[in-house]
């Protein structure tokens, strides 16, 4: 990748304080630690951080140049970098956003945007798969699915590829929208609408209206992919006057899976019906939610004429992702679920009912962390959490965090037997629990938002063992 410096003064409005107007830039960074010789820095501000603080040591470091805010123009130091490019910008992350719209904008490239409460980045990666047996795709890498994060994939596009595959993330009002107006979809795609995020936004109404952004705002002339079980994205889908393309397995559907079967050994299965035709296809991935972004992902491939039995094989050899319900083996049968990357309550309630039907004869136990950032929200869902425990044939309950004490308390309400039930007071207490009371054939389910780090406690069942 280069960038000119009149490209992105066009894109940015900003105006050139110092330097070379003739200068390309290699690339460009916004943090200081990682800037390398020829890039240009970015000095973004957040709530935690600041990059103007940053933007000499990134001189320092031979960044080609440095774009600032005028209103922090007095902070920063460069008269001791005279070689090196300052630009002058009135909000440096709209800047990044508008530079990656410019970027986006030069190359035409296809571009398919999904977000949704859950199952986005499963759905992003099923999605790449199977249009990378067809195309060159950039896609967006890890949790780059922010402002900062989906400019800066955007700027990694280049001629070489055909489409791009971008995950837009939410926690703020507004985001999507703004996300939207910098990618510019041509393929539109909300997984489903859920009850996260409600400390920021409050209620699963202002959570629909902010991922609706993306429908709203997408090109007349594209198409959505409509899930057609939500009935939030299917009242979303109706205004959009374009292509629609709808999957599900509940409802008649475009895309539609049934007859679906969960194996012991990690693997879900189902019964494909598209165009007349049906076909079997075994995910190597645990849990009935999975065939949700595999339509997604089949929907999205008959869009962009890849045949099925093509994309069929491309999910099938599909990598899962570690901490989605990954399977660890421990000794004697005992299997582990660890499904630790993060959770709401729509995502612990799939996960239980995994759980209880993968289990066979041995026992299910569950081991919870908190779910975060569920505002005035988050004590009824974790006595709701408690109750779904108590509902599903769960053998037994390893809870932990602040919330802890309000899920057991609920789940023995609602049935379970208080010596099944455990509040654990940090990570190497609820290992010691397990320790204690698992048996042979036990399969343990452990999940909680990726702030509790329940990781660590599957890292303490495996330690145990050696």
């Amino acid at each position: 990748m280069t960038l000119s410096i009149e490209e992105i003064l066009r894109a940015t409005g900003g105006t050139l304080l110092q330097g070379d107007p003739n200068v390309y830039f290699k690339g460009i960074s916004t943090d200081s630690r990682t800037v390398r010789e020829g890039e240009l820095f970015f000095a973004l501000k957040g709530v935690r951080f600041d990059g103007h603080r940053f933007a000499q040591e990134a001189l320092e470091k031979k960044a080609a140049g440095v774009v600032i805010e005028e209103e922090r123009k007095g902070d920063v130091r460069w008269n001791g970098y005279r070689s090196k490019v300052v630009i002058l910008v009135k909000d440096t992350l709209r800047a990044l956003g508008d530079l990656a719209r410019e970027r986006r904008r030069r190359f035409g490239t296809p571009l398919v945007a999904l977000t949704g409460s859950n199952g986005k980045t499963t759905t992003k990666e099923m999605i790449a798969a199977c249009l990378e047996t067809l195309f060159p795709v950039l896609k967006t890498e890890g949790n780059f699915n922010n402002l900062i994060g989906l400019p800066l994939t955007l700027l990694r596009l280049t001629e070489r590829e055909r489409v791009v595959v971008v995950e837009m993330g939410m926690n703020t009002p507004g985001e999507i929208r703004r996300l939207t107006e910098i990618a510019e979809p041509d393929v539109g795609l909300i997984t489903n609408i859920e009850r996260v995020h409600l400390e920021g936004l409050g209620s699963i109404e202002r959570v629909k209206e902010e991922k609706g952004a993306l429908f709203r705002l997408m090109k007349k002339d594209g198409a959505i992919l409509v899930n057609q079980d939500d009935p939030g994205v299917v009242d979303l889908a109706k205004d959009f006057s374009g292509q629609k393309i709808t999957y599900g397995i509940l409802n008649p559907a475009d895309v539609r899976g049934g007859e679906i079967r969960l194996e012991r050994a990690g693997r879900t299965s189902f019964l494909l019906s598209f165009g007349g035709e049906q076909t079997r296809i075994d995910l190597p991935l645990l849990g009935r939610h999975f065939v949700y972004n595999a339509l997604a992902a089949l929907a999205t491939a008959t869009l962009f004429g890849i045949e099925i039995k093509v994309a069929k094989e491309a999910l099938e050899g599909f990598q899962p992702f570690p901490m989605r319900m990954e399977i660890c083996p421990l000794s004697d049968g005992k299997v582990v679920l660890n499904d630790a990357y993060n959770a709401n309550p729509k995502s612990m309630e799939l996960a239980l009912a995994t759980l209880a039907e993968v289990k066979g004869e041995g026992r299910g136990i569950a081991v919870l962390g908190d779910m975060l950032e569920l505002g005035a929200y988050s004590e009824e869902a974790h006595r709701e959490l408690g109750r779904t425990v108590a509902s599903l044939s769960i053998d037994g309950l390893v809870a932990i965090g602040k919330e802890a004490r309000k899920v057991v308390d609920s789940a023995i309400r609602h049935g379970l037997e208080p010596d099944r039930a455990w509040v654990a007071e940090s990570h190497g207490e609820a290992v010691s629990i397990l320790q204690e009371i698992l048996r042979k054939g036990d399969w343990v389910l452990v999940k909680g938002s990726r702030g509790m780090e329940m990781e660590k406690i599957v890292i303490g069942l495996k330690e145990a063992e050696v």
